[in-house]
């Protein structure tokens, strides 16, 4: 191989030097996301007691036709256009046991277990229903396990449950889907009841691992404990949710939770939150005029802004999931995106016949509903949240915004070495404010207003969309600059609104 020289060349970062570097971004919430929550889905009562779908057949592949999550869902996926995907999750209104679940078992497992007769595992519980320390656990010792010929997991169940006592029972539980699981349940229910994974005995051959019972092999051990209202559960959920950084903004009840006063604890939850919330009633007394205590009248003089109240007369439809899917497709970087609520379609949702009599009750009590109009229109009426002057466009538009703003603000800080305390600085904040604003003046959410004003020659003013006022910095004190206090920034924003009505006046001229 021949020797090659080459010429010598020095580096260019002798002279430039170049430093790369990627500055943090935040991202917005998505704020798109419903949740049904129910009774009775068959979820672990952990992080578990949500599931996420983006298929009507995802949900069949868990629940049957005819139950009340596949009702909710098939309300959901019926309707165009809808947000992507929606979350069902389980609320536990009863005390719950201390439960240590396996993973599912394979094929592989059993074959493996089959081959052993003298298995040994060791489970800790506690089965005391009040806080009285350590002193009561229970350390159950199982030996002696023979699981020669067993084929399914209910005979591996079987065979386990036979080896513990009075305080703990074995079986099979079947996860929605479809998977079988084994199971470890207290008979003692609440706060104090706990069980811990399942360990080596110390004689025998440990099956604690090769049963799937280990957290290293994808056990899971809850302890027990006492639900302290559905407003805590919803709360769970949440987290649960969050656990898989996904925000739930959305809220509707399984028909099996339309109870007042669940739905009342379920708006005030709502109402401290960035969230929204429909609930469907369908006690008939809500077109009683004399009648005070039914979901609209109580939520209605308690002027919750982030719920909406609807009445229907079928129990097994859901117009509060439908319209929710609906409001939740917003795309808020498209020009005119934004939408309303009255006047839609709630496909697979039959109307509620009303007279006008009983529509003007339910009105009056601040409920919304599904009806027929004229001839052949089906039309969602009026959209409006249990708070005057507040509709649910309009709450679900603002928190979008608010969202948005935080965001790019935040991300002014995020993207430069600092924002200096001149005119300059606040300016790099006051254009995310002008920029924000634009977006929601170009979606629709915000509008330019005509106004009167009897000093123009016109009669009328065109007041801006948006305004973004910085505060002088000038006038901040030197507390303020020590502290580091940024100048206020006011913003004057013009909502866009809709036409839910309209009179026209005919005069015919002979």
């Amino acid at each position: 191989m021949p020797y090659v020289t080459a010429d010598q060349s020095l580096p260019r970062s002798l002279d430039v030097t170049i430093s790369l570097s990627r500055p943090q971004t935040e991202t917005r919430t998505n704020l798109t996301r419903l949740c049904v929550a129910c009774e009775d889905l068959g979820f672990l009562p952990n992080e578990n007691r949500i599931r996420f779908y983006s298929t009507i057949e995802a949900v069949e592949n868990d629940f049957a036709v005819g139950t009340e999550a596949h009702y909710a869902a098939s309300a959901f996926f019926s309707q165009t256009p809808r947000s992507v995907q929606m979350a069902l999750g389980e609320v536990f209104l009863d005390p719950q046991p201390a439960l240590l679940v396996s993973a599912e078992l394979t094929a592989a497992d059993i074959t493996a277990l089959e081959l052993i007769s003298d298995g040994t595992l060791l489970i800790v519980y506690n089965p005391d229903t009040e806080d009285s320390g350590s002193g009561s656990a229970v350390s159950l010792e199982m030996t002696g396990l023979d699981f020669d010929g067993v084929t399914t997991i209910a005979e591996i169940a079987a065979i386990l449950d036979a080896a513990t006592d009075a305080g703990l029972a074995c079986t099979v539980r079947t996860l929605p889907g479809g998977d079988e699981i084994l199971e470890f349940r207290t008979t003692a229910t609440g706060d104090y009841v706990s069980i811990t994974y399942a360990t080596d005995q110390g004689t025998g051959t440990d099956v604690s691992a090769l049963l799937n019972l280990t957290l290293a092999s994808g056990g899971q051990a809850m302890n027990g404990y006492t639900p302290t209202g559905i407003a805590d559960e919803l709360a769970s959920i949440a987290n649960a949710a969050n656990q898989i950084d996904e925000y739930i903004y959305a809220w509707a009840l399984g028909a099996s939770l339309r109870d007042v006063a669940y739905q009342t604890a379920v708006a005030t939850w709502v109402l401290a939150r960035t969230a929204v919330t429909a609930l469907v009633t369908n006690d008939v007394t809500a077109l009683s005029a004399s009648y005070d205590l039914d979901l609209g009248s109580v939520v209605n003089a308690e002027g919750n802004r982030r719920t909406v109240a609807i009445y229907h007369d079928d129990a097994q439809a859901y117009p509060d999931v439908s319209i929710l899917a609906y409001m939740l497709h917003v795309n808020y970087q498209l020009q005119d995106s934004t939408v309303t609520a009255k006047f839609k379609t709630l496909p697979g949702i039959a109307t509620v016949q009303l007279t006008e009599t009983e529509w003007t009750i339910l009105q009056s009590k601040g409920y919304n509903t599904y009806t027929a109009i004229g001839n052949d229109a089906r039309t969602f009426r009026e959209g409006e949240a249990e708070s005057s002057g507040w509709f649910l466009d309009t709450v679900i538009n603002l928190d979008n915004f608010v969202e948005d703003l935080s965001v790019n603000v935040f991300n002014v800080f995020l993207r430069n070495k600092k924002v200096p305390y001149t005119r300059r600085g606040q300016m790099m904040i006051a254009d995310a404010c002008t920029d924000t604003g634009y977006q929601y003046t170009y979606n629709g959410t915000f509008a330019d207003r005509e106004e009167l004003d009897t000093t123009r020659k016109s009669g009328t003013i065109i007041t801006p969309a948006v305004q973004v006022l910085p505060t002088s910095i000038a006038l901040m004190s030197a507390a303020d600059r020590a502290s580091r206090i940024g100048p206020p920034i006011e913003m004057i924003c013009q909502e866009a609104g809709a036409i839910h009505s309209i009179a026209i006046n005919v005069e015919i001229v002979p």
